[in-house]
């Protein structure tokens, strides 16, 4: 851990005496102008992110220092002078520094962009001077007193990354649970970064055996969550404390409870993949209880739907539940603040949240008479519009496949994707984890929109091969089911039960990793066999996902003859064979 933290601290540079050249200062600083042209923190108040500081600030702070403030606001604000604002703040006191940050929130609304950006740019590299010599209580009240100020991009602050590694290397010295959890809380604001995620993991591994005790009340268990959550940590495999501390308080939250706490746990539980029917049954339970509460919101029942698509719950009332409860939380929010809001609760990531559950589970979504489909697609249409998925294209491919799988090929919102030029770049990347849902979207299109060609050209040269029945699949796709079934066809025809002439495997849309029997009889006609195991199918094990409906629908639509074997139900080799005799040679008509 602490050649970790000297690694992390010579990543910060400390910043240099004062005064400084302007175009040093401009080449340093940390924040631009712009990047407080349209973002306001106000919004922060009352969200669950400002809950977990305010708990943390007023439980987990060291009130016994009793000194008065010596600071004079009045020298500073509302007029400072930004030339020789580095120089008044080196006389500061650090403690008095800190609450020069808080009382910084009034200066903002009094003040143009510049002289706001030229002010936090000082009062952050003032702080990242004072990080070597800082004592803890300081260094925690100075990232207290940036959280008030700058609650959204406290991350990016140079004292910020600069504390991190410092408190926990004063930590190390003086271990505290009041201290534990507020280092805890302030690594899990440094999310989708290398460098926070390593020294949470290493915090963690060191110290949480000692403070997850039975004695850590809800709240801050919840915090501790919240903070793995952020920065991607899987804790169930590294701590079995913490695996049942998890199922714990999701089973014995109450339906009464706060939902915004609940929904917190889940996304901890869905990051983690951890499976539960207890959690599924508290799902269930607190969504019936609550599905009329004002507080559970879009968002929230979004998550909540997601961890029983996860778990590919098959249950048509429950699902119905929470489609139309969706629905009508998303229309409710339409109608109460236009198409193009930016609402909390209506966010790009929740709407493909809802959607990526709608598909994973195969809901037919426009069999539900409440749900307005082109409503919805106007909605999404004026946020990509309003630039809301700009730096999201993920969001909206996802979004886009999503639809795709329910059987709503929305043409309008695929050609969205070609006309904002910032979208299309990001088509253009090579990312991993976008990479395949990109391609799978490509494909569908190809297949099911020829139109569509000139519009692909632009991300990618059109394979013309998008469907082949007789592709063959990569050995990593031939899943032991499958072999299973092959093998029976294969008896079948040394037995001369059925005329087959070849067997091979086959995986005829590109892109969609999902392998199949090719089978080609003796009088020429080719039939396609499906294997429906328990990883494609919801835990009925009868009812296909939503990749494996996709599938299906697509040679449909093509004509190919075939059938879907449920390896789940014909478990002996008897069964079957019976049932692929009546694939392979009854008429299709009379299955």
């Amino acid at each position: 851990m602490l050649q970790l933290i000297r690694i992390c601290g010579t990543a910060v540079s400390i910043a240099p005496k004062w005064p400084q050249p302007a175009s040093s200062l401009l080449r340093y600083s940390t924040f631009s102008p712009r990047e407080f042209h349209y973002e306001t923190s106000d919004g922060e108040n009352g969200t669950l992110m400002h809950r977990f500081s305010r708990h943390v600030s007023h439980t987990k702070r060291d009130f016994t220092d009793t000194t008065k403030c010596s600071l004079k606001v009045s020298n500073f604000y509302p007029l400072p002078d930004v030339g020789t604002y580095g120089q008044q703040i080196r006389d500061l006191a650090t403690i008095d520094l800190a609450k020069l940050i808080a009382f910084t929130t009034d200066f903002r609304s009094k003040t143009d962009v510049r002289s706001y950006k030229e002010v936090v740019n000082t009062l952050d590299e003032e702080c990242v001077r004072r990080v070597p010599r800082a004592t803890t209580g300081e260094l925690l009240e100075m990232l207290h007193c940036f959280m008030y100020l700058l609650p959204n991009k406290i991350a990016q602050l140079k004292s910020y990354q600069a504390a991190l590694p410092k408190l926990i290397e004063l930590f190390d010295g003086a271990e505290n649970e009041r201290d534990f959890l507020s280092i805890v809380f302030f690594l899990g604001m440094w999310k989708r970064n290398k460098t926070g995620a390593m020294l949470m993991k290493e915090f963690l591994q060191q110290h949480l055996t000692r403070y997850l005790t039975p004695d850590m009340s809800r709240m801050d268990f919840v915090i501790l969550a919240n903070a793995t959550y952020k920065t991607s940590l899987r804790m169930v495999d590294e701590s079995d404390a913490f695996r049942s501390r998890l199922v714990k308080e999701i089973v014995e939250f109450g339906d009464e409870d706060d939902s915004a706490l609940l929904v917190t746990l889940i996304k901890c539980a869905r990051m983690n993949r951890l499976a539960s029917g207890e959690i599924v049954e508290k799902v269930r339970s607190f969504t019936e209880s609550n599905i009329d509460s004002k507080e559970l919101d879009f968002r929230g029942l979004s998550h909540l739907f997601a961890y029983i698509a996860d778990n590919r719950i098959k249950d048509d009332t429950l699902v119905g539940l929470f489609v139309e409860g969706c629905w009508n939380r998303f229309d409710a929010e339409v109608r109460k603040n236009g198409f193009e809001t930016q609402s909390q609760s209506c966010r790009p990531k929740d709407i493909a949240t809802f959607l990526w559950s709608c598909a994973t589970i195969g809901v037919p979504i426009e069999s539900y008479p409440e749900v307005k489909m082109n409503l919805l697609e106007k909605a999404i249409r004026l946020k990509v519009e309003a630039g809301e998925y700009r730096y999201s294209s993920d969001l909206l491919i996802d979004t886009i496949l999503s639809l795709w799988i329910c059987d709503r090929k929305s043409i309008a919102l695929f050609r969205l994707l070609f006309k904002d030029k910032a979208l299309v770049q990001n088509l253009r990347k090579e990312r991993a984890k976008l990479e395949s849902r990109k391609d799978l979207l490509l494909t569908c299109a190809e297949i099911d929109l020829p139109d569509a060609w000139d519009m692909i050209k632009s991300v990618r040269k059109p394979s013309a091969d998008a469907f082949a029945l007789d592709r063959a699949a990569p050995e990593f796709l031939v899943r032991p089911g499958l072999k299973k079934v092959a093998e029976c066809l294969h008896r079948l025809k040394e037995t001369k039960q059925i005329p087959i002439v070849a067997i091979h495997f086959n995986a005829p849309v590109k892109h969609l990793n999902i392998a199949g029997v090719l089978v080609k009889l003796a009088g020429g006609e080719v039939k396609n066999v499906d294997v429906l195991d328990e990883r494609h199918c919801l835990s009925d094990r009868e009812s296909p996902v939503g990749l494996m409906k996709l599938k299906a629908r697509i040679l449909d639509d093509k004509g190919i003859a075939g059938g879907m074997v449920n390896i789940c139900r014909h478990e002996t080799a008897e069964a079957l064979e019976e049932e692929l005799r009546r694939i392979l040679l009854e008429p299709k008509e009379l299955r």
